[in-house]
């Protein structure tokens, strides 16, 4: 396996793993939650996770660099987002959304990062 596949996949899984274990983390709110419009984003949340599974999964896509895990953990923000301005009336509703929030600005901008960084010409796709 090349230098360049394993870094590919360790930067894969790093973005597949926040994805998935957050959609597998928020799936209780969708049980707990009255309203049916507080539970679409906690829905979302864990389907995304089961298409970064399944993406990760398929072929050779965990070796390759490709855009994916951004667009993946971006869609988890965009989502998380339209949770807060969903519940932003409900402050009780609002708790786990704000922390969810933080997890993914944060996750977005390592996974962003990583992706750039890999970018530079850091590794020879050559090496071994």
């Amino acid at each position: 396996m090349k230098a360049s596949e394993l870094v590919n996949r360790t930067n894969n899984l790093i973005a597949t793993t926040i994805v998935a274990l957050s959609g597998f983390a928020f799936l209780p709110e969708v049980f707990i939650e009255d309203d049916h419009a507080d539970k679409l984003d906690d829905a979302l949340l864990f389907i995304l996770g089961l298409v970064a599974i399944y993406w990760y999964k398929k072929g050779q896509n965990r070796f390759q660099r490709t855009v994916m895990p951004v667009v993946l953990s971006g869609l988890a923000l965009l989502i998380k987002i339209m949770g807060v301005v969903i519940e932003f009336h409900d402050k009780e509703s609002l708790g786990d959304d704000l922390g969810g929030l933080i997890l993914f600005l944060i996750s977005f901008g390592f996974i962003w990062w990583l992706y750039n960084k890999n970018d530079k010409g850091l590794l020879d796709s050559n090496q071994h």
